[in-house]
């Protein structure tokens, strides 16, 4: 969590300096807002030691895409924005199962997740530098994938262990103006912690295929926390 506690602390000086320095208040009224970000995650905790101990440890990348209301409509300003949004992550490949049968094989990992958000932007103008925090909770699919490849477009699922856990935690950003044709966007770069219950997951590098092309597996307790940057754009309508 320390890396939150820092970020806030730039945050705040940040917020002390656009308001300093921007003393034109055009309020936005804005209805709606919206963000795509690239997710780069880096897993804590008991699951970062999981991942290393399976030489898979690193940062994971994916998507995420996210729609904001306010709950004013174009009424009036608010500082807070509420809507939802639905990420993506490729938590990597496992090293080849051991396999007693003939063929080429591969585990697939991969987490999916959709989120209710609040976001409180402290400034309302347009302002060079925008900071911002979220807050969100929602459901987070766990999907491991035994699959065999027959050919470089084609391939078969041999097994999918999916587990749906909740999904909840916070963060903060920072919006940097862009001009030219994107002048009503910002650059964001954002910095969150996402924590999920515990679960029983496929423990990496553990698939074995037996002759009649039947997966097994071990399965760990663990919770997939992690440490996330997010790298992206975001725009008001």
């Amino acid at each position: 969590m320390k890396p939150i506690i820092y970020l806030l602390i730039v945050l705040n000086c940040l917020i002390i300096s656009a308001v300093a320095q921007d003393k034109t208040e055009k309020y936005l009224e804005d209805k709606y807002s919206w963000y795509i970000s690239l997710n780069l995650g880096n897993a804590v905790g008991n699951y970062q030691k999981i991942l290393e101990d399976a030489d898979k440890a690193g940062t994971k990348g994916g998507l995420v895409i996210g729609g904001l209301m306010n709950p004013y409509k174009r009424s009036k300003a608010s500082t807070v924005f509420y809507g939802g949004e639905f990420g993506f992550q490729s938590n990597g490949r496992d090293k080849t199962p051991i396999s007693a049968s003939l063929g080429d094989f591969y585990v697939a990992n991969h987490s999916f997740w959709l989120n209710g958000v609040a976001r409180y932007r402290p400034i309302l103008w347009s302002s060079k530098l925008n900071p911002y925090a979220d807050a969100f909770f929602g459901a987070k699919l766990i999907r491991t994938s035994v699959v065999e490849q027959f050919g470089q477009d084609e391939s078969e699922i041999l097994k999918a262990v999916n587990k749906l856990v909740p999904n909840y935690g916070a963060g903060v950003g920072l919006g940097i103006k862009l001009s030219g044709q994107l002048k009503n966007n910002y650059l964001d770069i954002g910095l969150y912690y996402q924590q999920a219950d515990a679960t029983r997951i496929v423990k990496p590098n553990s698939v074995e295929i037996n002759s009649t092309y039947q997966a097994s597996f071990k399965q760990i307790l663990t919770s997939t926390n992690q440490i996330v940057v997010k790298i992206g754009l975001a725009g008001f309508l």
